[in-house]
Parts: structure tokens; C-alpha cells; sequence
């Protein structure tokens, strides 16, 4: 073997092994992220990840990279592959608070920008109808994205994860939008009545599931219906057996209720570990 084959051989290996580390790490700090003996530990730990973890996807070539190992960090892209969202919670020890972190890849014409995204959820006071952007986020863990074309432009509905408190979980659908490299968040593209909506939140009891999902036969989503006779508050309400759904009209999702489904769907989400309680 020549002598300059031998030595790129080993620079491959060297480094390939400084990167299998560093994700080694990674794996480990998340665990302590969602399973930590105390918020102390747990927020220690994200401060180390998210510096850790953004030195990697500043290099260009992470926007093609397999983070399956990083289990409680959901990673999504759209079919264009225009960005890479990478997602990913904070549970409170008590389980009394969530707090979410994220970052988006964006490809450009001649480079990948790299956004952080800062979760504003306890100040924002509207977020049905507020336009927001990456330092000013609705906070969720995403686990599927789809296109959807309008007046020539795309925009990418997301659907998400939002662990609230103990009595009470969300789920999310929000609309993206890229404008002048910049990620905008919210565009009303949802008709439900005669109400245009920037994104949409459903409320349920923590210890209820709620099915949101991409459905391609019926070309929309579709979630369950939650009964409202009964006014109960948000934390108390459940699925009651019917479905809704927002079908793709001419690039607007519209509201449908009452439609039929022929099975239950249960998403492969990519959801966080529940915190540990104290007894």
C-alpha cells in the first residue's frame, strides 16, 4: 500500500471516528434531556446538546446525514427537500412544563443556512391567528410534513407534538413558509367556516391519544373530533369516535366534520419519553 493512499485512508478513519463520538455524546444527552433526576440535569444537559449539536449541521454535509440514533429528536423534510427541521422537547421533572428546542437546515441557491428556533409559546397570546417566525415559535415536536401549492407558492404544513403540562397535551398543525431565505410560521390557508386560520391547536387530556395524520386517499388530514356538548375544559376533552378533516381545496385546507375512515391510523411519531413524576 503507497504511502500517500495510507495516509488519506487513515484521515477517513479519524475522522469518521471523531463523528461517530460526537454523535455518541449526543445520544447520551438526550437521554438525560428527557430522563433526568432533575431539571438542573436535564437543562444542563440540552445547553450541551444544542451547542454540540449545532457545530454539526453548520457542516454542510450533516443536511445529508442519518440521525436515527438521536431517538427523541424528530428530523423532517418535505418531498422539495428545501430544509431539514430538527425538533425536539424539554419535559420538566414534575411534568408541569415543556420547553422546546429546534433548528432548520435551509438550502439556498449556493449554501445551507443553518436557524435556530426559539420557543415564545407562554408569550404568545393569539396563536391560532398570529404570524410568527424562528425568534418567535409555537414550539412543538414535528413528525410529518407535506407541500401544498397556492397562487404558485409553496408552503409546508407540519404537523406536531406538544406536550403542555400533566392534565393537559396539543397537537399542532402549522403552515411554513420560506420568504427571501427567511422560515415564516402561519398562513391562513385553513378555512374552517367562514374563519381563516394561520395554524391549528387541539387540546386533549394528557392521558387521551389524538390521531392527526397525513391521509393521500382522502388528499387531506384528518383527526379525531373531540365532543363539545358536554363544555368540558380542554384538559378533560377525548376523542369521541368521529373523525374530521381539513381537505386540499385549490391550495386551502377547508374543515369537513363527520367523515368516514375505514381504519383507525396510528402515526410512527417520533414523540419525546414521558418525564419521570415524583412520587
Amino acid at each position: 500500500m503507497n504511502k500517500p493512499f495510507l495516509a488519506v485512508l487513515l484521515l477517513v478513519l479519524f475522522f469518521s471516528n471523531c463523528k461517530s463520538q460526537s454523535l455518541d455524546s449526543l445520544v447520551l444527552l438526550i437521554k438525560d434531556i428527557q430522563r433526568g433526576e432533575s431539571d438542573s440535569v436535564r437543562i444542563a444537559s440540552n445547553e450541551k446538546f444544542l451547542n454540540s449539536f449545532e457545530k454539526i449541521l453548520l457542516r454542510n454535509e450533516s443536511y445529508l446525514r442519518n440521525f436515527d440514533s438521536l431517538k427523541n429528536v424528530s428530523v423532517q423534510s418535505p418531498k422539495d427537500n428545501k430544509f431539514r427541521i430538527y425538533t425536539w422537547t424539554v419535559p420538566h421533572y414534575d411534568g408541569d412544563l415543556y420547553e422546546y428546542y429546534g433548528f432548520i437546515q435551509l438550502k439556498t441557491d449556493t449554501d445551507t443556512i443553518l436557524i435556530r428556533l426559539k420557543d415564545s409559546t407562554t408569550v404568545i397570546k393569539k396563536p391560532e391567528s398570529e404570524k410568527l417566525s424562528h425568534n418567535r415559535w409555537l414550539g412543538a415536536v414535528y413528525y410529518a410534513v407535506e407541500e401544498i401549492k397556492k397562487s404558485g407558492k409553496t408552503y409546508y404544513t407540519l404537523l406536531g407534538w406538544k406536550g403542555k403540562d400533566r392534565i393537559q397535551t396539543q397537537k399542532v398543525i402549522e403552515i411554513l413558509y420560506i420568504s427571501s431565505n427567511q422560515i415564516k410560521f402561519g398562513f391562513p390557508i385553513i378555512k374552517t367556516g367562514s374563519v381563516f386560520r394561520n395554524r391549528m391547536i387541539f387540546s386533549f387530556n394528557a392521558q387521551a391519544s389524538m390521531t392527526l395524520h397525513f391521509d393521500k386517499k382522502y388528499n387531506g388530514i384528518v383527526f379525531d373530533h373531540f365532543d363539545s356538548t358536554n363544555n368540558n375544559p380542554p384538559g378533560e376533552n377525548g376523542p369521541d369516535g368521529t373523525y374530521d378533516a381539513l381537505k386540499n381545496q385549490k391550495g386551502k385546507w377547508v374543515l369537513f366534520h363527520d367523515v368516514k375512515v375505514s381504519t383507525k391510523w396510528n402515526p410512527k411519531e417520533n414523540l419525546p419519553s414521558p418525564p419521570i413524576k415524583n412520587d
